[in-house]
């Protein structure tokens, strides 16, 4: 049998067949193009529909082997809305994770709307959270008047597929929304309520590994499922025991439990089929070392009008990074909250340790690729001894760890754990056509699907 995985990313969009025997049949990326202008500065919006047609776009550039898929599976990023009419058809933008909305002001001194939510309901969230969102445009009059429910794009696109008129929400894209009781496995629809929002808006919450419905040729949808754990399914050999790390625009570390677990500062999120991921989730990733790269073009193109590869300059910066770990990087540390955190979305990152033998291109590299590796190490090192010293290795997923060796030097130094790459470079897509053959019963559960469709 043959399953079919849809990632949509921040940035890419991709397609992955795959069969049950455990071969790779087809892979398929665009760049998602979806991005909307907007002159507030703070806004991050994207086209749903635009989304939409690259996905159509990409199933036939799957053509050849489409009409085997038995199913499909759907991975999305997560945090991020969209408002629908009661037609089923996006009648607003997609905010996504990356909204700034939540971390505005509010009137009267008394914070910004994602910490007075907190107070207000006792749930923690942060600003590109769908009900954050939803939040700030309830308050602001910005929701749309024919808007009937809110959904994650992974929903609205399992909606485009089966022809539904109305969004079903997995576990793990709801808990990312906010205001979600993970041990009912559901909305805190009281929460919702004190907020001033209306809670019939919300759609209703799969059990876990849910069937959203079928497409117009019988292909079983299973509701679509949060990128961070579509990368888990894809990345580690099975659920328990291994350490994900991904360094994508972000970054993450997370570790598979079966049972409900709270532990102060790191995130506990549903996983289909049952269980939970505690995920530690800093801002900085990858965007911060792009960061760093667009400094050295602005450097170079203030000398000369030279015209830099984008990834001749990564290529560059990864080797005089490796050099400068080689000569000794001296007290230099680089602090990388360059984008806050979410716990301060107002921090900044920060620089100690600098002298004249370590100021140099090379050894800020390395320094910012250390000080990632830190804040993620700063997540590991909370998790109790009880479930760290259940962990026997570490998989790596993301262009940051792929397309980087210093960075997989420093993941191995740091984590003294055998750390491996997914062999699926679409992490995620391929999470996500895992998860289908378990969701509609071709595999007995996720461990078997794991099993089976990684053998090969």
């Amino acid at each position: 049998m043959k399953f079919a995985g849809i990632d949509i990313g921040t940035t890419s969009i991709g397609i992955v067949i795959a069969s049950s025997a455990g071969e790779t049949i087809s892979v398929v990326t665009k760049a998602n193009d979806a991005f909307l202008r907007s002159e507030r500065s703070w806004e991050r919006t994207q086209e749903p529909e635009r989304i939409a047609a690259i996905v159509r776009e990409l199933i036939e550039a799957s053509e050849p082997y489409w009409a085997d898929v038995a199913a499909i599976g759907i991975s999305c990023q997560m945090h991020g809305m969209l408002y629908v009419n009661l037609d089923g058809r996006s009648v607003s933008p997609l905010y996504t994770w990356q909204d700034g909305r939540g971390d505005l002001p509010m009137a009267h001194g008394v914070g910004t709307y994602a910490e007075h939510l907190g107070r207000l309901t006792g749930h923690s969230a942060s600003s590109g959270y769908g009900l954050v969102t939803h939040y700030y445009n309830t308050l602001n009059g910005e929701v749309p008047k024919d808007a009937a429910f809110l959904c994650t794009i992974g929903d609205y696109i399992a909606m485009k597929l089966t022809g539904a008129t109305s969004p079903v929400m997995d576990p793990s894209n709801a808990a990312g929304f906010g205001l979600f009781a993970n041990r009912l496995a559901a909305f805190d629809a009281a929460a919702v309520a004190k907020a001033g929002m209306d809670a019939s808006m919300l759609p209703p919450v799969a059990q876990a590994g849910g069937i959203a419905g079928r497409t117009p040729d019988g292909k079983a949808v299973a509701c679509a499922i949060g990128d961070n754990q579509a990368s888990f399914i894809g990345a580690v050999p099975k659920l328990a025991g291994t350490m994900l790390v991904n360094i994508g625009t972000g970054s993450q570390m997370s570790v598979y439990t079966e049972q409900y677990e709270e532990i102060p500062g790191l995130e506990t999120r549903p996983f289909p089929g049952g269980g939970f991921l505690l995920v530690g989730a800093p801002l900085s990733g990858g965007k911060s070392y792009a960061l760093l790269e667009q400094f050295f073009k602005a450097v170079c193109r203030s000398f000369g009008d030279a015209a830099i590869d984008d990834a001749d300059i990564y290529e560059r910066m990864n080797a005089m990074a490796g050099q400068a770990l080689e000569e000794g990087m001296g007290q230099l540390r680089f602090g990388t909250q360059f984008y806050g955190t979410r716990y301060d979305p107002q921090g900044l990152g920060h620089a100690a340790g600098i002298g004249p033998d370590n100021f140099t291109p090379g050894h800020f590299a390395a320094a910012v690729l250390t000080g990632i590796v830190d804040e993620l190490m700063g997540f590991v090192h909370l998790l109790p001894g009880r479930l760290l010293n259940a962990v026997t290795g570490a998989a790596g997923s993301g262009n940051g760890i792929r397309r980087n060796p210093v960075m997989q030097r420093l993941l191995r130094e740091h984590l003294t754990l055998p750390l491996h790459l997914a062999e699926a470079k679409e992490e995620a897509a391929f999470g996500a056509a895992v998860h289908a053959a378990a969701a509609t019963g071709a595999c007995a559960d996720l461990n078997a699907a794991m099993a089976a469709m990684k053998k090969g």
